[in-house]
């Protein structure tokens, strides 16, 4: 969207106060004194008025907003505000100085005269190679043309370019049309040596020869807003911190730049590239191969060859053109596909086609121009209005917990056993669980004889509809008993003495099988059905009082936001975001493959440590996951908002962690709620004068499991959600 023509805040009021505009009217007592005089302003000796507002190098930061712009004989002109983000005008900005980088550009919208496939082109290219046959944007600097800048010292500014369009030969043949759309594109990044930044985008969009900004043609598909619900911003300030906006992005990666190789970084081509990550194959003299889209890049290649698209299924197109009436072309992905963007995915030579080699002239959508991606995600969509019911929940005489289960479509009719998916670690499970509001059951073993283990931990919580013995079917019933075989053991669920008083869960956690791309329920033996998870709450009760409402586990994570990255299935068992009823709090270490030492098995410890996950020690360099709203949820509730992140709300838990990081041999550990949280993420860095504070303040962490839960911890006292926040660099 163009930014709005708006005069400066600060202009605006200096109007009003010029005017007499006041504010309330009546008796307001005695006139006051005459004001002092005003300072005058610093005329230069060519007579030009002085200066108003803020040096541009006195800055904490900038907004730039292009206010106009026009054309005649090949040149533009453009009229543009520098402003802080309370609106007061920055002047100052000078091609002489030599820390003010700024620059232009241009690009324009050229439209495929068979159909509605539209493509930015830039402007002003340059070569990238020795035989003139790649290239990439060039722009207008002003520190190459100072006197081209009029510095109005309010925080306008005019600048005149000196390309002259009607007379220009672009080096890769673009032919400057001022009937067609426009962008001016504005990219400042200021470094000086004290190590302040000032860097910005701006862009403005019209008709040269109509001065049209209304009803023109545009190539709106995506909102940076949707690349922020996986990446943090700070994360997209690409080319050391210049590229910041959408439309600047679009500007440079059009449909002419490459690198010196000649592979695209078109915008579409190379964000389907990269997100393929290692999962991007072709055909190489008859045989699959890796492609990981790899870029000749200032300092040599590089291949995105590590994870880079972390959903299931996998073309989930959705996840990035997501549905938005503010985007003009939100639906031209699917109306008419670049074929580049094609490529970006599948490669040149697509390991569907075999052996097969495409004819020159012909592009993916010539045969492939119906394909609908969207299906890719149907049996999930399918499977999502699935429920399951559990039923004949009792106790029976050997005080084993007892339950139906029936598997119902979206209609209520019953999905069959064969249609229930069971393979490797994807068990049609039932888990059983207590203690809801208090994290989910305590991991504790109490007793084993080599034959027959009795205990609490998830192993002896979940039981299969398929296979291990704690159920029978029949007539598309499941019926469940607690007790399974696993191996040559025997596995009990050993119910706490007064379970009829606690709060009971069982969470089905199966899928169901579907044709592929598709509604269609099938067999699971039928070749190619893909299974889907039915998406169903979990059954919660208290035996002892059936009329007693039983809620879900306190807010912790906005659910939303993780399918919103994930799409619709995470690691595995995704129903919904229930982790922690399997990964409790005090589950067992297991050994860590990157420390080679242990690590904690806790959904907490899992959420803030997984791949893309990192705080930035270490982690992915582009997910920056320091900003807690990312996956937390916020909530009304009694004074405000609840934060899902907020301390003080977990007390009585007890944490399961190594005792030192990196040691195969370490002790478990245990810490209190608080103190937990922030030693998932920064137990390697811990001083310990960190240490000894937390302890200070009533937090836990040492060996006695009951002195964990029984610590009280002082850290929100000081550690409120706006402060936790301001520590990660961020802001509530």
């Amino acid at each position: 969207m163009n930014k709005i023509n708006n005069k400066p805040l600060w202009l605006l009021l200096a109007s009003a106060v010029a005017l007499g505009v006041t504010g309330c009217s009546g008796d307001d007592g005695k006139d006051g004194q005459d004001g002092a005089p005003g300072t005058p302003g610093n005329p230069g000796e060519d007579g030009k008025p002085g200066t108003s507002g803020l040096h541009i190098d006195m800055a904490a930061e900038a907004v730039a907003q292009i206010s106009g712009a026009s054309y005649a004989d090949g040149i533009i002109t453009v009229d543009f505000d520098l402003a802080n983000r309370q609106g007061v005008g920055l002047f100052g900005l000078s091609g002489e100085n030599p820390d003010h980088d700024f620059r232009f550009s241009l690009a324009q919208l050229e439209l495929e005269e068979s159909g509605e496939l539209k493509q930015w082109m830039s402007l002003l290219n340059e070569t990238t190679n020795d035989d003139g046959t790649t290239f990439e944007q060039g722009f207008e600097k002003l520190k190459d043309c100072p006197e081209c800048l009029v510095d109005h010292g309010d925080g306008t500014y005019t600048y005149t370019f000196t390309t002259d369009l009607s007379s220009y030969e672009d080096a890769a043949g673009i032919v400057f049309d001022a009937d067609l759309t426009q962008r001016i594109a504005i990219e400042m990044q200021f470094e000086y040596a004290s190590g302040h930044e000032l860097a910005e985008n701006a862009h403005y969009d019209w008709i040269p020869s109509t001065n049209a900004q209304e009803g023109i043609e545009t190539r709106d598909l995506v909102a940076m807003e949707t690349c922020y619900t996986c990446h943090q911003p700070d994360s997209l300030k690409a080319h050391g911190g210049r590229r910041l906006d959408m439309e600047n992005c679009q500007s440079c990666h059009n449909g002419v730049v490459t690198d010196p190789n000649g592979v695209s970084v078109e915008l579409g081509h190379m964000i389907h590239a990269i997100h393929m990550g290692p999962n991007r194959k072709g055909m190489e003299n008859g045989v699959e191969v890796d492609m990981p889209y790899t870029v000749q890049g200032y300092h040599g290649p590089h291949a995105f060859d590590y994870p880079a698209f972390p959903t299931k299924p996998f073309m989930d197109c959705a996840v990035c053109h997501v549905a938005n009436e503010e985007l003009a072309d939100g639906e031209l992905w699917m109306a008419n596909a670049n074929g580049n963007a094609c490529i970006g995915c599948h490669t040149a030579s697509p390991v569907q086609h075999g052996t097969f080699e495409v004819p020159d002239g012909m592009t993916c959508v010539s045969c492939h121009g119906a394909v609908d991606h969207t299906q890719a995600k149907a049996p999930y969509a399918a499977a999502k209005d699935y429920s399951v019911e559990v039923s004949n929940v009792a106790i029976n005489a050997e005080n084993l917990l007892t339950f139906d289960v029936k598997v119902l479509d979206d209609q209520g009719n019953t999905v069959t056993e064969d249609e229930i998916y069971k393979q490797g670690y994807s068990n049609p499970y039932m888990v059983v669980s207590w203690d809801v509001e208090k994290d989910y059951p305590a991991q504790e073993i109490t007793s084993d004889d080599g034959t027959t283990t009795v205990g609490t931990t998830y192993d002896h919580r979940r039981f299969s509809l398929k296979g291990d013995g704690s159920t029978v079917y029949a007539d598309g019933v499941f019926s469940v008993v607690t007790q399974k075989v696993k191996g040559t053991k025997t596995y009990v669920l050993d119910l706490p003495l007064d379970i009829t008083t606690r709060t009971l869960e069982i969470l089905p956690v199966l899928k169901v099988c579907f044709e592929p791309h598709s509604d269609v329920r099938t067999a699971c033996t039928t070749e190619g059905a893909y299974p889907a998870y039915v998406q169903t709450d979990g059954y919660r009760t208290i035996l002892g009082d059936p009329d007693a409402t039983v809620d879900a586990r306190r807010s912790i994570v906005d659910d939303g936001k993780c399918f919103g990255c994930h799409s619709m299935e995470f690691y595995h068992d995704s129903n919904g975001v229930n982790c922690i009823s399997c990964h409790t709090n005090d589950k067992q270490l297991k050994t860590d493959s990157a420390s080679g030492g242990l690590k904690s098995t806790s959904f907490m410890y899992k959420a803030h440590k997984a791949e893309g996950h990192d705080n930035g020690h270490g982690g992915s360099g582009t997910l920056l996951k320091t900003d807690c709203m990312t996956c937390h949820s916020a909530n009304e509730g009694w004074g405000g908002l609840n934060y899902g992140f907020e301390l003080g709300r977990n007390a009585g838990q007890a944490h399961a962690l190594p005792e030192k990081i990196g040691d195969p041999a370490a002790a478990t550990w245990y810490a209190s709620s608080d103190t937990a949280a922030c030693m998932s993420c920064h137990q390697k860095y811990l001083s310990d004068a960190a240490m000894a504070h937390i302890r200070g303040n009533g937090g836990y962490f040492g060996e006695v499991k009951d002195d964990a839960k029984a610590a009280q911890e002082a850290c929100a006292t000081c550690h409120s959600p706006e402060k936790v926040m301001a520590h990660h660099g961020h802001e509530l």
